[in-house]
């Protein structure tokens, strides 16, 4: 599946699974709500796991796919739920920034630079790498999933999404510091990270 449709499946998938929540609350909908629900959730842990494996080729498809199902439970969260409505933007923040470190990093002169502007102390640093924007998101919306499956009363498959999308940041997180790491090896002076 490529990239456009990788994404609609993000988007639809949290459409299903919205409505499934609406219609399981509504008399009469309840078995229609599990219906759309359950397609929900195997949607995406299906499409998060295709993502997952294309994690070291396309970085930014794992965040696009993260950060698009992010922005449609924004555009279906009810308005009067504003903790979780601030939670959502303040995640779209993140991610934002995220892509910024996404295209500063490729380009090697440019990260070179800016990393030289983020503190040496280890609490500012990951593996001797500038904690920036992209591990900033990544740390965030760790802990923002994680607090969400800690949550009781979630349904196991619900659950089961939750883990694979933690898996997806957990593996993005790690190819990017290996960008990081190649950069900085890069500007080392060395030719051939092989050698090593």
């Amino acid at each position: 599946m490529d990239r456009i449709g990788l994404l609609d499946s993000v988007i639809i998938s949290e459409a299903d699974i919205a409505q499934g929540r609406i219609w399981l609350n509504t008399d009469g909908m309840e078995r229609e709500g599990r219906i759309s629900y359950q397609r929900g959730l195997t949607m995406a842990i299906d499409t998060f796991k295709t993502v997952q494996k294309v994690t070291s080729e396309d970085l930014e498809l794992v965040i696009l796919a993260e950060y698009t199902f992010i922005a449609q439970e924004l555009a279906l969260c009810d308005p009067m739920d504003s903790q979780a409505t601030s939670s959502l933007k303040n995640a779209m923040q993140s991610f934002d920034d995220a892509f910024l470190a996404l295209e500063a990093i490729a380009d090697i002169t440019l990260y070179k630079g800016a990393e030289m502007t983020h503190p040496h102390s280890a609490k500012y640093r990951i593996k001797d790498m500038p904690k920036d924007a992209f591990h900033i998101m990544c740390i965030a919306h760790r802990a923002r999933l994680n607090n969400i499956l800690k949550s009781p009363g979630i349904n196991l498959s619900e659950k089961n999404l939750l883990i694979q999308r933690l898996e997806n940041i957990n593996a993005a997180q790690l190819v990017y510091l290996d960008k990081q790491e190649r950069i900085n090896y890069v500007g080392s002076g060395e030719t051939n990270r092989s050698e090593v």
